[in-house]
């Protein structure tokens, strides 16, 4: 019942906070890339295959999110920001079943799906002028499956939010060892669940388009460094201190730094988040592995992914913030970095976008910004950390110790539902 009343009460704030000018679920323009969304969409419901007929740089798996709001009579801009605004409520839901296995008082039920809810007001338009609630709802939803013990239902969620967006490969460790510590080896029929649905996914486009899509793949994953990137931000203070001269790609629509320095930084960072997500893994080893651990890490992984990947533009916030808010109550006030990170990423998305690349003042604020999102990791991971010291000294003392650590237990007939 009290999360029937979280959820009700969530979807009103966050249709309230969606309604909000600033964010504009009403206002029939758009903003940042919803141009480029309706040229995509309307090719596919015209009859045109992605990356055959015509070049696309998202994955398969975004197509719905690009053609839905593209259907005949549509507007739009409107209809894309309604399907949106239906996947952040998605996602609400998700992260209240989520909450529902692992908040520990009524308080924190509330003060989770609020701060997930009041979301958008804090990081502007580019909440539904872009369709990143999409992979964020199927991603959330794969952990609430997860969660609930439907083990084939949550890895093919998870492939699928993978072909939307990639981002939730880096959860694939994670997940696997969560899974193996529930139904032992049946993990491998899990990743193959995984593979298959990403698989499935791909394989139309594979046969009809293979050249297009191994581009589009490419373009995605080729990408240099972004301004916008921890790597861009360190490389702005730089330039206000007189130790670095800023060069850009030419012709593309986001702030790329190009260059041998940059390049290199860039490799770092691919270097540093591969680094972030590993040591989550390892740290989740370490731990019991409860419901709440799972969380813990998969909120860690993801807030790793984004604080340290060559690549961040504004819309990859809205990845974290179910899953940041579903552990907004743990030690080291994760929640409120959320909210700042939020709130600085809105000074310059998207009105001084112009500011940023003349490297304006707004690019301190932008190096603030990136600063919380890398203290965000460390205060999730040094929470993870705590839960392995307070925690395996107790489980050593309850059960015997296991052969691997991923074999841990602490609880015994935990149900594990494959449907």
């Amino acid at each position: 019942m009290r999360t029937r009343g979280a959820f009700a009460a969530g979807a009103l704030v966050l249709l309230v906070a969606c309604s909000l000018p600033w964010v504009g679920l009403w206002d029939a323009n758009g903003v940042a890339d919803t141009g480029l969304y309706g040229v995509y969409g309307e090719n596919i419901a015209h009859g045109l295959i992605p990356y055959r007929d015509f070049f696309m740089e998202f994955p398969p798996g975004a197509i719905p999110a690009l053609a839905l709001p593209a259907l005949p009579g549509n507007h739009y801009v409107s209809w894309f920001k309604a399907f949106e605004f239906l996947c952040a409520l998605g996602t609400l839901g998700s992260l209240v079943s989520i909450l529902a296995r692992v908040a520990r008082s009524r308080r924190s039920l509330y003060a989770a799906v609020g701060l997930a809810a009041v979301a958008p007001a804090l990081l502007g338009p580019i909440s539904l002028n872009s369709f990143d609630y999409w992979p964020a709802f199927l991603t959330t939803a794969s952990v609430a499956v997860l969660l609930a013990g439907h083990r084939r239902s949550g890895f093919a969620l998870l492939g699928a939010a993978t072909a939307a967006k990639l981002f939730p490969a880096g959860l694939l460790a994670v997940a696997l060892l969560y899974d193996a510590r529930r139904s032992g080896r049946r993990w491998r029929e899990s990743l193959a669940l995984y593979l298959g649905t990403v698989l499935v996914i791909f394989a139309p486009f594979a046969i009809l388009a293979p050249g297009g899509l191994r581009y589009s793949l490419r373009t995605q994953l080729a990408r240099g460094l972004q301004l916008e990137s921890l790597g861009g931000a360190l490389f702005a203070a730089a330039h206000h201190l007189g130790g670095y001269r800023p060069h850009y790609t030419p012709n593309l629509a986001y702030a790329q730094l190009s260059g041998p320095v940059a390049t290199a930084a860039a490799d770092v960072s691919t270097v540093l988040m591969a680094a972030a997500i590993l040591l989550v893994a390892w740290l989740f080893t370490r731990t019991p592995g409860r419901d709440d651990d799972f969380v813990l890490s998969v909120a860690a992984t993801v807030v790793g992914i984004v604080a340290f990947a060559k690549v961040l533009s504004p819309q990859y916030l809205v990845w974290l913030v179910a899953l940041v808010a579903a552990v907004a109550t743990s030690p080291g006030a994760p929640g409120p970095l959320l909210v700042l990170a939020l709130g600085l990423t809105q000074i310059w998305v998207p009105d001084r976008f112009a500011q940023l690349q003349a490297m304006d003042w707004v690019t301190w604020v932008l190096l603030a910004r990136d600063l919380v999102l890398v203290a965000l990791f460390g205060v999730l991971v040094a929470e993870l950390r705590a839960r392995r010291a307070a925690d395996v000294g107790a489980a050593t003392r309850a059960v015997p110790a296991a052969r691997h650590p991923w074999q841990r237990q602490t609880t015994l007939g935990s149900p594990d539902r494959t449907a």
